[in-house]
């Protein structure tokens, strides 16, 4: 009995998820209307509030389309890494190694002294031979996280990938405003968050 109840559990949970997944369209076009508070006899709207909030929920959207494509990416990744790992008959560690650790140049002293010399400010007091092994570790990371990029791409260009995630889109009214070009030429902007 117990395990029948577990089934249907999850698939209440499977029509309920479902539901929300499938029906956000439907959701959407009473979302306007819908009141969220009530203060006397005043109701506030969704649609009251929507200008307010626009800003800030669109940088959310981006957010959470950024954080879904950034799992998307790893999982792409870590499946391409593991089917060459197959191919050459090894483990994903040791192609880590031939791929990445083998092939990335070690960091000299001179890369070291150039880099304190140009970010000196950032150090403040401290002086070369205190930051060095830490700089060199640090310098040294980066370059592995380069060649670990370079090796994405390289295996990424060998197959297939078909994105349908989709960057959350904006409608922008352009009515009264400058124009050149035609009428539905498409529009990209682009964010610069966390820019210095």
């Amino acid at each position: 009995m117990k395990p029948h109840g577990q089934k249907s559990l999850r698939l209440v949970s499977a029509f309920l998820l479902a539901g929300v997944v499938l029906a956000p369209g439907a959701l959407r076009a009473d979302a306007t209307n819908a009141v969220l508070a009530t203060v006397g006899e005043r109701s506030i709207t969704e649609a009251e509030i929507e200008n307010q909030i626009k800003g800030q929920m669109l940088r959310l959207h981006n957010q959470i389309y950024s954080l879904k494509k950034k799992a998307v990416d790893a999982i792409i990744d870590a499946h391409l890494q593991e089917q060459e790992a197959k191919k050459r008959g090894i483990t994903r560690q040791q192609l880590r190694q031939q791929e990445v650790t083998d092939k990335t140049e070690p960091v000299s002293d001179a890369e070291v002294e150039d880099y304190y010399t140009k970010n000196k400010a950032r150090f403040g007091e401290r002086k070369l031979e205190e930051v060095q092994a830490q700089l060199k570790q640090s310098l040294q990371g980066r370059k592995q996280q380069q060649r670990q990029q370079a090796f994405a791409a390289e295996l990424r260009k060998a197959t297939t990938i078909d994105f349908t995630l989709a960057p959350p889109i904006v409608d922008v009214p352009t009515a009264g405003a400058p124009a050149k070009g035609p009428q539905d030429a498409p529009i990209t902007l682009v964010e610069f968050s966390d820019y210095q």
